[in-house]
């Protein structure tokens, strides 16, 4: 190997070691639960799940075009594993995201409100251009939590940043969990604008798992 050859490969090993450093700090920055990817998706389970569209917000036009993706469905179905499948695209494509349960967000950032920290802990669920914020309506939110909860999204409304949420209840009862019909409203209103939505009617991966292994143990 010549010196410019030798050279070009030390400058391209250290670009990569770099490039790869910084995707660590990203997914460590975003506290993904862990790591999933779309070819892991098991689609036969879940026909009901588009396996075109999810290709197409694969190539991370959602992120451009500043459209929030919205998965419903029972719990198991696979909503977070597409989620956080699609999110961790974006962070490997050098974008900044986050990922959050809807309960642990709106009580951090309550106790943000106490202790006068709140525009400093709201940044947390705002700068990041892919949030995900899981299980909407998992458990029950307050009226203060819901207002919280759309001061989240109405920044990222207004920044242009993409929210993928994930729900195991309709949105017609949101306003029920959230604690407030008329904040629900305005928080569904900057959700739906532009959104992709998937209704995800199939059964739980878990109770698959089980019944697995219920027929293992008979045979």
């Amino acid at each position: 190997m010549g010196h410019v050859e030798y050279l070009a490969a030390v400058v391209a090993e250290q670009a990569a070691a770099t490039r790869n450093r910084r995707l660590s700090a990203r997914l460590r920055y975003a506290r993904f639960p862990y790591r999933r990817t779309i070819e892991e998706f098991d689609f036969s389970f879940q026909p009901s799940v588009d396996r075109k569209l999810v290709d197409d917000l694969a190539t991370l036009r959602f992120v451009e075009e500043h459209r929030p993706i919205l998965f419903l469905g029972q719990p198991g179905c696979g909503k977070t594993h597409l989620a956080v499948a699609l999110a961790t695209l974006a962070v490997e494509a050098g974008y900044r995201g986050y990922f959050t349960t809807a309960d642990d967000m709106v009580r951090h950032l309550l106790a943000a409100q106490r202790e006068g920290t709140f525009a400093a802990r709201l940044r947390t669920y705002t700068a990041p251009t892919v949030l995900v914020v899981d299980d909407v309506g998992l458990l029950p939110v307050s009226a203060e939590g819901a207002g919280v909860f759309f001061a989240v999204v109405n920044s990222r409304y207004e920044k242009g940043h993409p929210t993928l949420a994930t729900t195991n209840r309709g949105l017609p009862a949101w306003g029920e969990v959230l604690g407030d019909a008329v904040v629900a409203s305005a928080i569904l209103d900057r959700l739906m604008h532009r959104a992709v939505v998937f209704n995800i009617k199939g059964p739980s991966w878990r109770m698959k798992e089980h019944q697995a292994l219920a027929e293992a143990a008979k045979a």
